[in-house]
């Protein structure tokens, strides 16, 4: 198949992208407020991210990650469109409910394969200390950190996993309770 030929005047410069790639934010989103969701939303902004996926997910995978979780999914789900309704931010929010509608155990690794299938790149995921912990666990923890940078929440306080030092260069650790400013690697 031929390449389409475009005209352009001579001297044209293609105008510089400024913004950048997908965030994508695993939590239960149970006890996430008004505040959290403006938190997030200015920090998004100010790292000028396109789209910002909210991935709630189900009871059954959080409880085979040993995550407690008072609230059902679709209470959850309910609770975080009426926070992504309310925020006011440049940067595209949307909800992914995909792993509702399976209604069962779904694979950290099945949830990104899914996400960057049909999203832009470059990709960034945002999730807990605790998912964290688990996620270097993971045999394809090696594989991921190459594709997309790690965004931690110092949500819980737990320490991170050593393993996860040897890749320090592809994460940062930002802190829920100050407005997500970045802390130092403890």
């Amino acid at each position: 198949m031929a390449k389409e030929q475009i005209k352009v005047p001579f001297g044209y410069e293609p105008t510089v992208q400024t913004r950048k790639g997908t965030v994508f934010l695993f939590e239960t989103f149970e006890d996430w407020t008004d505040a959290e969701m403006g938190a997030f939303t200015l920090w998004a902004e100010e790292r000028k991210f396109v789209r910002a996926i909210f991935y709630p997910q189900h009871e059954e995978t959080l409880r085979r990650m040993d995550i407690s979780c008072r609230l059902p999914y679709y209470a959850r789900v309910k609770h975080l469109e009426n926070l992504i309704k309310n925020a006011n931010s440049s940067v595209q929010l949307d909800l992914d409910t995909w792993e509702g509608k399976r209604k069962k155990y779904t694979p950290l690794e099945t949830s990104l394969n899914f996400l960057t299938d049909k999203n832009p790149g470059p990709y960034f995921v945002c999730m807990s200390d605790r998912y964290v912990n688990l996620f270097v666990t993971y045999p394809s923890f090696k594989e991921w950190i190459k594709k997309a940078r790690l965004v931690i929440l110092n949500q819980f306080h737990v320490p991170l996993q050593q393993k996860l030092y040897e890749y320090a260069e592809r994460w940062e650790a930002v802190d829920l309770e100050n407005g997500f400013s970045s802390v130092k690697p403890r």
